[in-house]
């Protein structure tokens, strides 16, 4: 039965019919579901649930679902042009989805019946083909602000929200969700840019599903001088432990770059009279490569946190030109200048840390060490 439901919702829609009459009983609810373990699933999720017994109608809508077949999708996806869609479905579907995936919260809201319809027709028009697909923007535009922006636009009065917390930036909010020690926590550092830590706003900060679901928690709605809660009841609705971030430190970045520091130390002291061509070859090429996913990503993506990225000043494309070069004796003397160049950048980022606009990852100072320290070798092998 709710299949026809479904069926003659989308029907309704097509042919123009601008409202589906909601029942009394009708209740609007957000899901918020926990942060899962895949980096995906990180920072949890959001949905909007509709449910009207006397009409057979118990309907999710999902705001974060796009598809991996799109025509170049991972060169869309880096450059920051990923369209996401709102998909519908049977609530059903989405329990056996989470049942086994992450713990899942449903607060419901305390709206007329104006409010529900109004709610509820503007979500069948986003569903219409020229509606449901969106640009997706991981802090601005995405599963957790659509669903909220769509309750703050239908209820008529204003949402209060009353939720204390300490300000935090974009990066720091982030983390707070990959954890300290976690190679993800490492490469979103990298990746993410000055503007990611400016103190995002009370507003700024439901980008994130929980922090959401904290200021809804609290919310009031002032309707004309009456005002009342925004969420009439929460509960828990599918139990599962709560994944907590955690990485071994025998294989974290710290320990990792660590261990890389004492290995370059250990071999440049040992063979400092030897060029090591090979060694250089191998830091220096990885850092050329990630070089160019910084730089293609503060030019030519449109991530809103990206650029501008001072990573740039250690990780450049130019160090790869610098290995191709690397075995040719009579280049060396010229390549010890760009080294120098090199060294000198690493000074002003590890001293940055009081000046530069941007937080860098404690284990990234020991990468620059090592990076550092090759760069003084090499200048001083070259001399001779």
């Amino acid at each position: 039965m709710k299949k026809q439901i479904i069926l003659l919702l989308f029907i309704f829609r097509f042919l123009g019919i601008s409202a589906f009459t909601l029942s009394d009983s009708a209740v609007v609810s957000i899901f918020t579901c926990a942060p899962g373990k895949l980096l995906y699933a990180q920072f949890g999720h959001t949905a909007v649930r509709v449910l009207d017994v006397e009409n057979n109608i118990d309907l999710v809508f999902n705001y974060g679902t796009f598809n991996f077949h799109t025509e170049n999708f991972y060169l869309k996806f880096v450059k920051g042009e990923t369209d996401y869609q709102l998909s519908v479905y049977d609530t059903r579907f989405f329990y056996i989805d989470y049942s086994s995936r992450a713990r899942v919260w449903e607060q419901k809201l305390k709206l007329t019946q104006t409010e529900k319809q109004q709610l509820f027709d503007a979500l069948l028009t986003n569903t219409e083909p020229q509606n449901r697909v969106y640009r997706y923007n991981f802090f601005f535009d995405n599963c957790s602000t659509r669903p909220h922006d769509l309750v703050e636009q239908n209820v008529s009065g204003k949402i209060v929200y009353t939720q204390q917390t300490e300000p935090q930036s974009f990066r720091q909010l982030v983390t707070s969700y990959t954890g300290k020690n976690s190679w993800n926590t490492f490469g979103i550092d990298l990746l993410l840019g000055v503007p990611d830590d400016r103190i995002a706003t009370d507003r700024e900060r439901f980008f994130l599903p929980v922090e959401m679901m904290n200021f809804l928690e609290t919310a009031q709605v002032d309707r004309n001088g009456v005002v009342s809660p925004l969420v009439e009841k929460a509960e828990t609705v599918i139990e599962n432990e709560l994944n907590d971030v955690f990485t071994p430190w025998y294989i974290s970045p710290m320990f990792v770059m660590s261990a890389l520091l004492l290995v370059v130390a250990l071999l440049s002291f040992y063979f400092r009279n030897k060029s090591l061509i090979w060694l250089d070859a191998i830091l220096f090429s990885a850092t050329g490569l990630l070089g160019m996913i910084i730089f293609f990503l503060v030019f030519f993506s449109v991530h809103p946190a990206v650029s501008p990225n001072f990573h740039l000043l250690w990780a450049q494309p130019l160090q790869l030109i610098f290995v191709i070069l690397l075995p040719f004796k009579k280049l060396r003397k010229f390549l010890s200048y760009y080294q120098m160049l090199n060294a000198v950048l690493l000074i002003v980022l590890m001293a940055g840390v009081f000046f530069i606009p941007q937080q860098f990852n404690a284990a990234m100072h020991l990468l620059w060490a090592a990076l550092f320290l090759r760069a003084i070798f090499f200048i001083r092998y070259a001399k001779k």
